[in-house]
């Protein structure tokens, strides 16, 4: 009656395990939750299989070959609930090579144990029959323990893992408890089932198929909703254009709205592929890279494309990643930006120059002439400077009036202006007085200069309303040579117009070497 009940609960044991182990495996993709289910139930459904065998043979030897090719059962219950653990406190992690190798150590010594066992019966010391239809029960050596311990270090520290999570978490991990209470039972089992000395047949493997299923819902329960599809989902949703080459730079796969952009620019994918591959060719290899692309075939599009490598899992190359983003507004908006501040920095330009202006004459000013000077000066430059001033001009302001004493001003700036050589400078000084800054040249080529313009002026009279008014200026020339601020300059080139006033005015003079130390 009680190999019956057994052989039942076995069946019923193994089925579960099974069909567990197809439903965890097929979401294995979604979390490594389900991958370390499926570990937990495939290595149950194993375990169970091995462990029905003392209820249907009483052959020493046969007993003793499914007592030990049970064990990969044990290592993927173990090792599946570690995994689970894991993955149930933080649902991206992954199991990596270095984790992978360190699981491993335990099962490949316990192999060799197990496999040499005839040997020196460490592991397996001898068979007992049970208290159960005689079936027969194996006697454990040294070995064994250590595998024992081992076996249950991982499984409770596991198990605090994911029990500290449950106290630290909020609601949303209260199901985690459960995955601990599940495996509870089938720990104790395998406890009293080794601590019976072979008086009982071990019924652990049962106890973790039947508690598989809890633990599957709560992983289930654990990944969000849209686990499984969200990586694909969010690559077909995605308003950016996607596209995934190979190492050999060649197109894999593109999203809708990469399709989409194909077909608006007018291009096959074969043409697309190979832009793509110059562009890679162009790129730093295995890097991530930001690419411009402007106009894109002729469409007025601009993307920007950013390039991100793949990797697999041991950290090879295996291809690349190109998110295209659109840029063509952002970047038309840029160009008006530009515009704007182009515009702004003209008008600013045009208000400094303005102000620099003599409203009435067009000339600088006086402000921007003691700039000028200043800075001439101090960069040690070589020139003349020189003060004029309109002979006579109270009288034509009295007798022909103001306004023909502005055109008189006026047509005298326009003469100056004239006559200037490039990188020279002509500025109103006050009143009827006028500056001018005439580079590379000495006092005496500057005085000279003065004077035939002083020549051309005389000789042709302003004419204003069919009157020719005459005019005439006397003026002073200082050079830069020993002068370190604009006002000695200015002082001395004034002290050589007054000594032109003073011998008769419209005649030009020079300051002396006296007057400028």
């Amino acid at each position: 009656m009680a190999k019956v009940a057994l052989s039942a609960l076995f069946a019923a044991a193994i089925v579960i395990a099974v069909i567990l182990t197809v439903m965890a495996w097929q979401r294995r993709r979604d979390s490594a939750g389900f991958t370390a289910i499926a570990a937990i139930a495939g290595g149950a459904a194993w375990w169970s299989l091995a462990t029905t065998v003392p209820l249907f043979s009483r052959n020493p030897t046969v007993v003793l070959v499914a007592d030990l090719i049970l064990y990969p059962g044990v290592f993927l219950v173990v090792c599946g609930w570690y995994g689970t653990a894991r993955a149930l406190t933080n649902r991206f992690w992954k199991l990596d090579r270095r984790t992978a190798l360190l699981l491993a150590i335990e099962p490949v010594l316990c192999t060799i144990a197990i496999v040499t066992n005839p040997w020196h019966h460490l592991f397996i010391s001898g068979m007992k029959t049970t208290i159960i239809d005689g079936a027969l029960a194996a006697l454990f050596g040294p070995l064994f323990w250590v595998h024992t311990v081992y076996c249950y270090v991982i499984v409770v520290y596991s198990s605090v893992v994911v029990f500290r999570t449950y106290t630290r978490q909020t609601s949303r991990y209260r199901g985690y408890l459960v995955a601990v209470i599940a495996i509870f039972p089938a720990s104790v089992i395998n406890i009293i089932g080794i601590l019976a000395g072979g008086r009982l047949i071990d019924l652990t493997a049962c106890g973790f198929a039947l508690s598989a299923p809890t633990m599957y819902w709560v992983v289930r329960h654990s990944t969000p909703s849209i686990a499984p599809v969200v990586h694909r989902e969010v690559f077909q949703n995605m308003n950016d254009p996607v596209v995934v080459l190979d190492p050999a730079h060649r197109l894999v796969e593109a999203n809708p709205a990469a399709t989409e952009l194909v077909a608006r620019l007018g291009v096959d994918n074969q043409e697309v592929a190979l832009h793509l591959a110059a562009l890679m060719g162009r790129l730093p290899a295995n890097t991530v890279s930001d690419y411009a692309i402007l106009d894109a075939y002729g469409s007025g599009l601009d993307f920007n494309v950013r390039v991100s490598p793949l990797r697999d899992r041991r950290g090879t190359h295996s291809g690349s990643i190109l998110v295209a983003h659109d840029i063509t507004e952002q970047n038309r908006q840029t160009e008006q930006l530009r515009a704007q501040l182009a515009t702004i920095e003209a008008l600013r330009a045009s208000l400094a120059e303005q102000a620099a202006r003599d409203y009435l004459t067009g000339l600088y000013n006086r402000r921007h002439l003691m700039t000028e000077l200043g800075g001439a000066l101090e960069r040690g430059a070589t020139f003349s400077f020189v003060l004029l001033d309109i002979d006579f001009f109270k009288q034509i302001n009295d007798r022909y009036g103001h306004n023909t004493g502005d055109d008189v001003l006026v047509h005298l700036a326009g003469r100056l202006v004239a006559a200037l050589q490039p990188g020279d400078m002509a500025a109103r000084y006050g009143g009827e007085e006028f500056a001018l800054i005439l580079h590379g040249m000495s006092g005496l080529e500057a005085a000279a200069w003065v004077d035939n313009l002083r020549h051309a002026v005389a000789s042709d009279p302003v004419p204003v309303d069919g009157v020719p008014i005459a005019v005439t200026f006397s003026a002073g020339v200082a050079t830069s040579d020993g002068h370190r601020y604009p006002v000695n300059l200015i002082d001395h080139a004034d002290q050589a117009l007054y000594a032109a006033k003073a011998n008769g005015r419209n005649r030009v003079e020079q300051a002396t070497l006296a007057a400028a130390q």
